[in-house]
């Protein structure tokens, strides 16, 4: 499984220093290395390519800015409700995970037809409250980012609460019946107590999340297609119209590089972050 995931990485990264487009892929052996001038192709070229990918990048970041903290919010929330006892407690912690284990195409379509602008479901409902007299367009222009965040969000936070909630049973009892003798109050006890227990999991989690909106795709390609002019178009998107769009495989490739870079730099600060407080 390993070599299966490293070739098409290790040829990814050879493509992105060759001139290598739809006309010379068949004579790939022949084809010229040309060093850094993908790259330097992408900041510098007049067709805006390098722009649109930057856009993507600072897209992408507002993405996972949202994203994590709002679905992290959600996800303990309920989780810490799960976490009590109640009638049909079990038939809820399956339930809760529909969303995330129903698949991309489903969800996300779902999540399409409830942002149209003439028949869904958002419009309807805020027309009906009389906040609005036009319809809004959510799936083009500066409305577009916001929907796939709803919808991403939606997606995302049972998986994040199904595994805070595993941990909020590792916790002993006796930190919080200790808490209680100290008259600690709620939020007392959820500061000094809950989320330092949750700490390991969470960190775990936040680099995960990073990982994971950095190269978010499917989200973003079925509610809003390949359009990388979208003011919502992300780094996935923009790679998969330069490669398989233009058929520009070295400037998609060094794309690709760039952000493979990225993730890397972001996993190795997060790793270096957790051994250091692990010697501590």
């Amino acid at each position: 499984m390993f070599v299966v995931h490293l070739i098409p990485i290790f040829f990814g990264i050879i493509m992105a220093f060759l001139r290598i487009d739809v006309s010379n892929l068949s004579d790939f052996p022949r084809v010229p290395f040309i060093g850094f001038d993908n790259f330097k192709y992408l900041f510098t070229d007049g067709s805006g390519v390098g722009q649109r990918f930057l856009s993507s990048i600072g897209n992408v970041l507002i993405y996972g800015l949202v994203t994590i903290p709002v679905g992290y919010v959600i996800a303990l929330a309920v989780a810490m409700l799960l976490n009590r006892e109640f009638k049909g407690r079990t038939i809820v912690r399956g339930l809760i995970l529909l969303p995330y284990i129903t698949p991309d195409a489903v969800m996300y379509n779902v999540w399409r037809f409830i942002f149209q602008s003439r028949v869904g479901i958002v419009n309807s409902i805020l027309s009906g409250l009389g906040l609005i007299r036009e319809p809004i367009i959510w799936l083009v222009g500066d409305n577009a980012l916001i929907a796939v965040i709803v919808a991403s969000i939606w997606k995302g936070w049972p998986f994040t609460s199904l595994m805070l909630l595993a941990a909020l049973q590792t916790i002993p009892q006796d930190l919080y019946e200790a808490a209680r003798l100290d008259n600690a109050s709620w939020f007392q006890r959820l500061r000094y107590v809950t989320l330092p227990m949750l700490w390991p999991v969470s960190r775990t989690l936040l680099m995960l999340s990073v990982i994971w909106n950095f190269h978010a795709f499917n989200q973003f390609y079925v509610m809003l297609g390949a359009d990388t002019a979208s003011k919502a178009a992300v780094p996935s998107v923009v790679i998969l119209r330069e490669a398989f769009g233009t058929l520009h495989f070295g400037s998609g490739s060094a794309m690709a590089v760039i952000m493979l870079a990225i993730i890397l730099l972001l996993t190795a600060i997060a790793v270096f972050t957790k051994r250091e407080r692990s010697v501590e």
